[in-house]
């Protein structure tokens, strides 16, 4: 008997084996797509988490006393940015749009690596504070464009399968750079942590372009492309354009638009405000994400505060801050890899966006009984972890049902202005109850009945999400 044969045909033949649990999970099609955006996720985070910690042992020098009005510089300079995006959305989406982006904050970075070789006191106080208003502007865009460019290649089964997949990528990439910066710190002079972020965002432009290129490859070999499993018509040049998306609507066999012809409508940024607020559905995201950015924020200031009073040196709050990134993203990776995709298929989006508030529920209910460093330091942990490996990719997912027409426009703003105006309420307020003499304690019990009734906002808009998905 020949026993090699047999085996051979047992793990061809039994779904329990490597090959059919991965085809089963990842099909042969998928491979290079998924593949490349889990690159570029990686090489983007992996840079991210080399300039986070920089960022945050300035940051926290004075504890909160400067966070508000740092995030409201944020929340300035990004209203003056939102129409800028908009402006360049019009001239192309897609791969271009990747390009113009990520080409100009990676000047900006080559700028901060010159700026931070200056030694006067005065002058590096000021480029820390812009560079922490910097920081908080170029991580949304660079990676709300990513995922709206996920979104708008992937269907939403899709991106329920493989949203997962990429997001633990970029927790592999965080890990990376979190040990990479912190084993340099002691070595390189931290004005070049720019330098090499600049580098890997010229990285991530390759795989964002290979990416797409996959993408378009699938389009043009599928037999069946209006296969809700195949990938959306994207090509090396562009994603599908507004008008493009309208006329599939209208044509029930998925045929091309002429050649040569550009027919993209040209709106304004106001467009995807707009479209937020007549839209029930986009009104609860809204809500969502501004109440839940806030109880955020507010975690935030608290552990400012706690380290603070903690009295570490600037070199111990750094190493205090990449311990808490370690851990934060190991369990995101840890999640991500064994459940993300499980939780949302069992669970259902409804109940990942209940559940996900109802840490800050019992977290700030700790904070008010418990309020110590360690326990501010595990609520961030749980609550960030729980973010990244379930919260990011279930709100990704909201999106697959959004009319494609106003998707970057709609996306652009959610992700952007509404985040920092959630970031500046929050901030705002906490500035303004620690000036009125409340202790961390109260302010904590305070945010429970704005957490508690995000749960039921998030309900909602997961339940609504699912009747949309099959409508679609």
């Amino acid at each position: 008997m020949n026993h090699e044969a047999d085996t051979e045909f047992a793990n061809d033949t039994n779904p329990a084996g490597i090959r059919g649990w991965l085809e089963a999970r990842l099909p042969a099609t998928d491979r290079a797509g998924v593949g490349w955006a889990t690159a570029w996720f990686f090489c983007l985070l992996f840079g991210y988490y080399h300039l986070r910690p920089l960022r945050e042992a300035k940051g926290f020098a004075n504890g909160s006393d400067e966070i508000p009005w740092l995030f409201l510089g944020s929340f300035l300079i990004m209203l003056l940015a939102v129409p800028v995006y908009g402006t360049v959305v019009n001239r192309g989406r897609g791969i271009g749009l990747v390009h113009r982006v990520y080409g100009f904050f990676a000047v900006n970075l080559l700028v901060f690596f010159v700026a931070m070789r200056i030694e006067d006191p005065a002058i590096a106080g000021w480029v820390g504070r812009v560079y922490f208003v910097w920081l908080s502007v170029f991580n949304l865009f660079v990676i709300s464009l990513m995922w709206t460019v996920l979104a708008d290649c992937f269907r939403s089964g899709q991106a329920k399968r493989y949203f997962g997949w990429i997001s633990a990528g970029g927790t592999l990439g965080g890990i990376a750079g979190s040990e990479v910066a912190n084993r340099m710190s002691d070595t390189v002079h931290l004005s070049f942590v720019p330098l090499i972020a600049a580098g890997l965002l010229v990285l991530c432009q390759y795989c964002a372009t290979r990416f797409v290129q996959a993408i378009a490859g699938n389009a043009a070999d599928a037999d069946t492309p209006g296969d809700a499993d195949s990938a959306s018509d994207a090509t090396t040049r562009n994603l599908p354009s507004p008008d493009d998306d309208a006329n599939r609507e209208k044509d029930s066999n998925n045929e091309p638009n002429q050649a040569g012809t550009d027919t993209r409508t040209k709106t304004s940024i106001w467009a995807g405000v707009q479209a937020v607020f007549t839209s029930p559905y986009l009104t609860g995201i809204f809500a969502f994400l501004i109440v839940i950015q806030a109880c955020g924020t507010t975690i935030y200031c608290q552990q400012g505060d706690f380290i603070r009073a903690a009295g570490l040196d600037e070199a111990n709050r750094f190493a205090l801050l990449s311990r808490i990134n370690f851990w934060v993203l190991a369990c995101t990776l840890i999640v991500q890899f064994f459940g993300t995709a499980t939780i949302v298929r069992k669970l259902g989006l409804a109940w990942v966006l209940t559940l996900f508030p109802a840490i800050y529920v019992v977290g700030f209910v700790m904070l008010a009984t418990i309020p110590s460093l360690a326990v501010i330091v595990g609520l961030v942990i749980v609550h960030r972890a729980a973010a990244y490996a379930i919260i990011s990719p279930s709100i990704q997912v909201l999106y697959t049902v959004v009319d494609k027409r106003v998707l970057y426009k709609v996306k652009s703003f959610l992700d952007t202005a509404v985040v920092r105006g959630g970031d500046l309420f929050s901030a705002q307020a906490f500035g303004a109850l620690r000036g009125w003499g409340w202790s961390l304690a109260a302010i904590a019990i305070g945010f429970v009945p704005l957490a508690a009734l995000t749960c039921l906002i998030g309900n909602w808009v997961g339940r609504r999400q699912q009747r949309l998905g099959k409508e679609r």
